[in-house]
């Protein structure tokens, strides 16, 4: 009997409602929310949105699962940043100490300087700007596939690491290979020039984000 009631009590379901905070993300269910007393996990099995003021994140997703100030799964998930990018992935996992979200799955990205940006994965730096491209990268626009890509939000730069094509019309496109990288310079949202030589002191600032 006594194993039994540990055994409810482990699992509660609560009903749905307005938004409510989970270690400073602002949530609003779609559903029930089932909270494990053992893990301190809240599952939402119909999805909702998240809302980070801090960062400016918000998220809505078909599933959801939140550790407080740790971490938050999500499953088909959309999700827009301060700066206007805009994410859409299958699987999505907003770490909240280290401030990185890490999608997988059917990934594209869009902002105002890089037009449907797919890869294998992609991961948002919040404290930092910058977002990596890893695996198989391709963008509509500008004109670009590499083996990765990391944009600065700060400077306004890209590297895309070779193997890698990059096209501006009516320019003939420009091919580099493995252990080449390209930089891409922006002017307001428009690319300026690419640079298939970059300095080795910004080759060390983006290095921890092409990998």
């Amino acid at each position: 009997m006594h194993r039994l009631l540990l055994s409810l009590l482990a699992s509660l379901t609560l009903g749905a409602g307005s938004a409510v905070t989970f270690g400073g993300l602002n949530v609003t269910p779609r559903g029930p929310q089932n909270l494990n007393l053992e893990t301190g996990t809240t599952d939402l099995p119909q999805g909702g949105t998240a809302t980070d003021a801090r960062t400016g994140l918000r998220l809505s997703a078909a599933h959801i699962q939140l550790r407080p100030g740790d971490l938050l799964n999500a499953q088909d998930a959309t999700l827009t940043t301060r700066q206007g990018g805009s994410l859409r992935a299958s699987n999505v996992t907003y770490d909240l100490k280290r401030g990185t979200v890490t999608a997988s799955g059917g990934v594209t990205y869009t902002d105002a300087r890089l037009k449907d940006l797919r890869a294998s994965r992609l991961v948002l730096h919040l404290k930092t700007g910058f977002v990596s491209a890893l695996g198989g990268v391709k963008a509509q626009a500008p004109a670009l596939s590499g083996a990765a890509l990391a944009f600065d939000a700060t400077t306004a730069q890209a590297v895309l690491s070779g193997p890698y094509q990059y096209q501006l019309p009516p320019q003939p496109a420009v091919q580099g290979r493995a252990g080449e990288s390209l930089l891409l310079t922006f002017s307001g949202n428009r690319l300026l020039r690419a640079n298939p030589k970059p300095d080795a002191a910004t080759l060390a600032r983006f290095a921890p984000y092409l990998k």
